[in-house]
């Protein structure tokens, strides 16, 4: 009886290699296909979805008209300008100067509605409101809450609603819109600006 042998040779080291970069290409393609499904396609069944993830007193900035969703992107601006300016004087800047600072949206800009902003305090809680000179445009609010003095850190992630001061301060911030036609009268004393009809806009659903 007679023997043979076989020799088995392993595949070469660059089939190897194109065959985990295939295998890893399809993982990133699968985990990049779940993480972004709201935002790719735009079908009924995805805004469906993201609609689920709201409070009733939430929308997505997505879903607003485009001039509000560019108020939107400018309150995220100034918003940091005046974290910012928190971080190096301790003290949060007024509206007035903001606008002199040229930061958007308190600065006048002649390609839109006019507004007045103005800041209202009280105790940890800040308000940059914007009402419109035209009743045909939103109302803005801006709500910035410090925590209260010896409260424990918050171990929040930094995200849209959470921003994290250099020294370690935990802010929680958000930003509303109202009809002009239905803002009510003293927002100054607003815990809830839900309560008085303002829509909170988000990027990213939370709760």
């Amino acid at each position: 009886m007679s023997i043979r042998t076989v020799e088995i040779r392993p595949p070469s080291i660059r089939a190897e290699t194109i065959n985990v970069m295939k295998a890893s290409a399809a993982i990133v393609a699968l985990v990049a296909a779940y993480l972004f499904r709201p935002a790719i396609g735009g079908g009924a069944g995805d805004s469906a979805a993201s609609a689920s993830d709201l409070l009733p007193f939430q929308a997505a900035v997505q879903d607003a008209p485009g001039p509000d969703q560019r108020s939107f992107r400018e309150l995220q601006e100034g918003l940091l300008e005046a974290e910012r300016i928190r971080a190096a004087t301790g003290r949060w800047p007024d509206a007035a100067t903001l606008s002199s600072g040229g930061i958007p949206p308190f600065a006048p800009d002649p390609t839109r509605t006019p507004y007045r902003w103005s800041t209202l305090a009280r105790g940890t809680t800040i308000n940059y409101v914007g009402v419109p000179v035209s009743a045909s445009s939103p109302a803005w609010l801006l709500v910035i809450i410090e925590p209260e003095q010896g409260a424990p850190p918050d171990p929040a992630p930094n995200d849209e609603t959470h921003h994290r001061l250099p020294d370690g301060t935990t802010l929680h911030v958000s930003i509303w819109r109202v009809p002009e036609a239905e803002r009510k009268s003293g927002f100054a004393a607003i815990p809830q600006p839900q309560n008085e009809g303002w829509t909170q806009l988000l990027i990213g659903a939370t709760r």
